[in-house]
């Protein structure tokens, strides 16, 4: 009896304990890991949706599915009369969005209210734009074999880590939804015979699509959020005074590095003004000339080097305020140094960021001439 009394306690504790009676085994699961919103010319919004297979047996990687529906949760329910054991969305891990959709339905993201108020769904997912109709997307078959979460995932990290592209999540996308002081970006991709990264698209505060960047473009922006991941690559034709055969070739390339920004801003006659200053160092990569890059020949290409990256900066801000948009962030500046000044106009900051005054100045210094003279 003894020995009996002492077995029972732990004997309680494991009858508390999480057992396997509610295991899903992955062959009876249906897990969406690629999620899609888009409407299509009737008007209606349809949802997609890319479920991997796991049975050793079947010939296909992965099985899409489309439904028509006024809600992400009404979708949700629909796709379980087409799935095959239980349809679980909580491994999304890539939410597109077609162009159209952000085009046409101003007020699109209203949709993604499920996945804020229902704490269980992710908000981690990486939201991406697709240039054209999310059926072609959705019928792509990766040349490598691949699924096409893998392959969507592959792209977006490879291109920002290359700075060429923006990288959103979910719960980026709704603090930038909901920031006065700064518009929303997210990583558009296209598919022409392959899928690819065409660069970051640019959404006003309401959610509408504004404006596109290149990959250039997007390396600009982001050392601007100060959010560039690794170096920077830039290529150009030096000034013919430069070379010594004007008619040859006069392209070259480098890679800054050690790049530092610093904001200032102010409020003149009523209008905000940003001083940009951006300090980096370049490490030559290629130069298609022949020059002994002594001290004064150094100082001329860290000229047009500075000059030629001046000149992209500011067309990339002028491209911004041309279309009433901040990705940069520039408004969060706009605040924290005029407060009063800012509250006036946040409800349409992006009209006062159009008018502000952007000077930016650059500051370019060769730190590394490369292997060779």
């Amino acid at each position: 009896m003894t020995a009996a009394r002492k077995l029972l306690p732990p004997l309680a504790l494991l009858l508390l304990l999480t057992g396997c009676f509610d295991r899903l085994d992955m062959e009876d699961a249906s897990m969406s890991l690629v999620a899609g919103i888009d409407v299509e010319e009737n008007g209606k919004l349809y949802q997609y949706t890319s479920i991997p297979i796991f049975a050793k047996n079947s010939k296909r990687k992965s099985q899409s599915y489309k439904v028509q529906s006024t809600s992400l949760r009404q979708g949700r329910g629909k796709f379980d009369n087409y799935t095959v054991g239980v349809f679980n969305g909580r491994k999304i891990q890539v939410l597109v969005v077609s162009k159209r959709l952000i085009e046409t339905e101003h007020a699109w993201f209203r949709f993604m209210d499920v996945y804020f108020r229902d704490g269980r769904n992710p908000i981690t997912s990486h939201v991406i734009v697709f240039d054209g109709p999310l059926s072609q997307l959705y019928e792509y078959t990766p040349t490598n074999q691949t699924i096409l979460p893998i392959a969507l995932l592959g792209v977006v990290k490879s291109t920002s880590s290359r700075s060429e592209s923006v990288k959103t999540t979910l719960q980026e996308l709704h603090t930038q939804m909901y920031e006065f002081g700064q518009t929303p970006a997210v990583t558009e991709v296209e598919l022409k015979q392959d899928l690819r990264v065409k660069g970051s698209a640019l959404l006003a505060h309401d959610g509408r699509y504004v404006a596109s960047l290149d990959p250039k473009e997007s390396a600009l922006l982001l050392i601007l959020k100060k959010k560039n991941t690794r170096t920077v690559g830039f290529s150009f034709e030096v000034p013919k005074e430069l070379v010594t055969d004007p008619e040859g070739s006069r392209w070259i390339s480098f890679t800054a590095e050690k790049i530092k920004v610093k904001i200032r801003t102010a409020v003149k006659g009523g209008r905000f003004s940003f001083d940009i200053r951006v300090r980096m160092a370049a490490g030559l990569m290629e130069k298609q000339f022949p020059a002994d890059i002594q001290a004064e020949q150094k100082r001329k290409l860290e000229a047009a080097c500075t000059e030629y990256v001046k000149k992209e900066f500011e067309k990339l801000l002028d491209k911004l305020r041309e279309n009433k948009v901040d990705p940069i962030g520039l408004g969060i500046y706009a605040r924290a140094y005029h407060y009063g000044d800012f509250q006036k106009v946040k409800d349409h900051w992006g009209e006062a960021f159009s008018e502000a005054d952007v000077n930016v100045a650059v500051d370019v210094k060769i730190t590394d001439e490369g292997a060779v003279k």
